[in-house]
């Protein structure tokens, strides 16, 4: 196993590990990650599968009711959320078909620093908890996650600031992520059909990496100061984020 691959496999189990903590993180990490040994169109189809089985995973941490229960639960009360990030998931996976790859890193490394910095603030971003911000907010997360895998950022800013309960924002934000997926899967699988046989072990692997990080993260989220690791993870993000954006700025 060449260096590469295991630099993306501990990326990617630490991708899992923060979803597993906070419900998001997964796809938008792992992009970044594999996006520095592949085109950007190959990372994102990587990281399709891995995405689809950590999402249902996650859906099983609803309020106590079963899984479909908790499905029409979450979409009767966020169908604006969800409706609107699927109809831009269209639109993203369109742009990382036929738009400059060095505009798509760009745009990546922009969002999740933008996230990140406004984490910090005294008084980071607020909207109001209304249908036109859930349709606002999940179709430019749409766009930016077919795109880029990039979706947690305009989520997490209306989610967040709503103040949504953890399970909700875990329930929500992986049912917005699933609806991206399956867009994704449909419209990507030919770049499926290409990938190398070391393409496809890589793939496994991360698989089956992310599913046992996912679960670890799951089971230790209520017993880590999520002030500290958020403080972690932000400054991961941001050093991803940066070299999305030094690789953006070299394709153009």
């Amino acid at each position: 196993m060449h260096k590469t691959e295991i630099l993306t496999l501990i990326l990617c189990a630490f991708a899992a590990l923060l979803h597993g903590l906070s419900g998001f993180g997964f796809p938008m990490v792992s992009t970044a990650a594999l996006s520095m040994f592949y085109p950007l169109q190959t990372a994102v189809a990587m990281v399709i599968i891995p995405c689809i089985i950590l999402n249902l995973s996650l859906l099983q941490a609803g309020k106590n009711q079963s899984f479909f229960q908790n499905i029409l639960h979450y979409l009767k009360q966020y169908w604006g959320l969800i409706g609107s990030s699927l109809i831009g998931s269209f639109i993203g996976v369109g742009l990382l078909l036929y738009v400059n790859e060095g505009y798509l890193k760009l745009i990546m490394g922009s969002v999740i620093l933008l996230y990140v910095l406004d984490q910090f603030r005294s008084q980071p971003f607020q909207v109001s908890r209304s249908l036109r911000n859930m349709l606002i907010f999940g179709f430019l997360a749409g766009v930016i996650g077919g795109a880029t895998n990039a979706m947690a950022p305009f989520l997490m800013m209306y989610l967040l600031s709503t103040r949504h309960d953890k399970t909700d924002v875990v329930m929500i934000s992986n049912m917005s992520f699933l609806a991206s997926k399956l867009i994704q899967l449909s419209l990507l699988y030919p770049t499926l059909y290409t990938f190398q046989p070391s393409q496809i072990y890589l793939l496994i692997g991360v698989t089956i990496l992310s599913l046992l990080f996912v679960y670890l993260g799951a089971k230790i989220r209520s017993n880590i100061s999520q002030q500290k690791f958020n403080l972690i993870i932000f400054t991961i993000l941001m050093l991803l984020g940066c070299n999305a954006l030094w690789q953006g700025m070299e394709l153009i």
